[in-house]
């Protein structure tokens, strides 16, 4: 059973991007995570969540790319997304833009 699961992984890795994989990762994590939480009861809100958790880890993973890091970087990234969610992500944003609006 951990030789398939092995080998499965080996297969995805080199076959699938890891921008995608860290797309699909958050995609799972944030899924899993809402329903965990019991954030939403809204099986279509629980979607959305998981949909835009794995679009901002897609965005992340270009970001990636253009920085020249290791694009393996981009299943952390996509794993820590879906985990802090969405939400947390705009108030990280909204709190990093308004500190460099005002030059602190």
């Amino acid at each position: 059973m951990q030789i398939r699961i092995t080998k499965m992984f080996e297969y995805f890795h080199k076959e699938i991007p890891p921008m995608f994989l860290g797309a699909i990762l958050a995609v799972f994590v944030a899924f899993i995570r809402v329903i965990y939480d019991r954030e939403e009861t809204s099986f279509v809100r629980i979607l959305l969540e998981s949909v835009l958790c794995g679009t901002l880890a897609l965005i992340a993973g270009t970001g990636i790319e253009a920085l020249g890091l290791n694009q393996d970087w981009s299943l952390f990234v996509g794993g820590m997304i879906g985990f802090v969610g969405s939400q947390s992500i705009r108030t990280y944003a909204h709190l990093f833009l308004k500190q460099k609006i005002s030059g602190k």
